[in-house]
């Protein structure tokens, strides 16, 4: 069977890395389609990346908004299946052959759908639906709903982030074989001898390191505003912490406030800008705390399965966390977990007072790093192969594997 990913997400996105490292890994026949839009500095044409070929397609045309509705025009019209044929043939995908067309954004399904009615047979649709996308509702409708209604009836596996999804996501797509795989972190990726030196290290007195890498637009959903709160509280108070801040999507208001902080702290305040993938993982491996702070007054607040969470257990880093997240309750032994309503006040001394007692602080990070062996990519992975094999080879597959119900850790039934 070949898998071939198709998505318009930032070139090294973590999940579609382990996704697609963990196929090659296991001797599946997979390769990435990449729909950019975002990345000026990202080549068109073949490419190889994790191990893995791939393609990609520009589409820069345009500016800010306007560019994103040009793409989502594009993602309608007959050219984007005429280019993603030219993808295929470069990367000699044999169109009689089994395949599996996994999409990783919405946008695409329509592009999926075509495919399989005119170019790829014998293949079949995943989605890997990583939102609630029908909370994202703009002047009261939702545009990914929208894309997804024009794919619908052909797409046979729906994979989530969150079990807490499944129901309402097997609802949605009534024909379709749903598996829950949690965004945790792949282990192996990590330097467990840097991790440990830092939560176990020789000297007294060690330098703190807090970090957070992601979204910076304060005007969606990150909480900035707290973020950077914390950050100028927490280097006025202890002498031996340094903060390190990247990431994309910067607002213009929180710019003025970075580099405030920035002149403010000297090098004790590090805006990295955006943060290559390499780079997040050593800066969080030896970070003590890591940051998810959404905005209170967010109207997507849902349940999720963040990515950030997973690593921070990984590296024995303590979240903190404002968001409402999955196994809160078993997370709270070595996280500093808040809800909507708590008060900035309220969050800012929590960590104040976490930094301020070194010995909670150590036992909070061992917490993390034993915690993480309960929520390792490793453990879940696999679930996208036995949904590929159900559905590509249905005679193949267990018996408890069958249609229309969800795929957990325990497989899935069929009404």
């Amino acid at each position: 069977m070949d898998v071939i990913i198709l998505d318009a997400h930032p070139v090294e996105d973590a999940r579609i890395e382990r996704h697609i490292t963990y196929l090659a890994e296991q001797g599946v026949g997979v390769c990435r389609i990449h729909y950019n839009y975002t990345d000026e500095s990202a080549k068109p044409g073949k490419f190889s990346q994790y191990g893995v070929n791939g393609f990609r397609v520009n589409q820069l045309i345009f500016q800010g908004k306007v560019r994103t509705l040009y793409f989502m025009s594009y993602c309608l019209r007959r050219k984007i299946l005429d280019e993603c044929r030219k993808a295929l043939e470069a990367l000699d995908i044999d169109p009689a052959r089994p395949s599996v067309l996994h999409v990783h954004d919405p946008l695409l399904l329509p592009l999926a759908a075509m495919l399989v009615q005119k170019s790829l047979p014998n293949s079949r649709v995943v989605y890997d639906r990583h939102e609630v996308y029908e909370e994202w509702l703009h002047l009261g409708i939702s545009i990914p709903i929208f894309y997804e209604g024009l794919a619908k009836k052909w797409i046979s596996g729906t994979v989530v982030v969150s079990e807490h999804h499944l129901d309402a996501v097997r609802r949605l797509f009534p024909e379709s074989c749903t598996i829950a795989v949690p965004n945790y972190a792949a282990s192996a990726v990590y330097d467990a001898d840097t991790i440990t030196a830092k939560i176990h290290p020789d000297g007294q007195g060690e330098h703190i390191h807090a970090v957070y890498v992601g979204s910076l637009n304060n005007q969606v959903d990150r909480d900035v505003d707290l973020l950077l709160e914390i950050a100028d509280a927490v280097i006025r108070t202890y002498d031996n912490v340094t903060f390190s801040v990247g990431g994309t999507s910067l607002d213009e208001a929180s710019r003025v406030k970075i580099n405030d902080l920035a002149r403010k702290h000297g090098g004790r305040f590090r805006f990295l800008g955006y943060v290559p993938r390499e780079k997040t993982i050593e800066l969080t491996e030896k970070a003590h705390i890591g940051f998810l702070l959404i905005r209170p007054d967010a109207r997507y607040w849902v349940k999720t399965s963040p990515n950030k969470i997973y690593e921070y257990l990984v590296c024995g880093t303590v979240p903190i966390v404002r968001a409402d997240i999955d196994h809160a309750d078993r997370l709270r032994a070595c996280s500093l977990i808040f809800d909507r309503t708590d008060e900035n006040e309220v969050i800012v001394q929590a960590v104040l007072d976490l930094l301020g007692s070194p010995e909670k602080l150590k036992q909070y990070m061992g917490n993390a790093r034993e915690s993480s062996l309960d929520y390792t990519w490793e453990s879940v992975a696999c679930r996208y192969i036995e949904l590929y094999t159900a559905l590509l080879y249905p005679g193949a597959a267990s018996s408890h594997l069958t249609w229309g119900m969800s795929l957990n850790a325990d497989g899935c039934e069929v009404r």
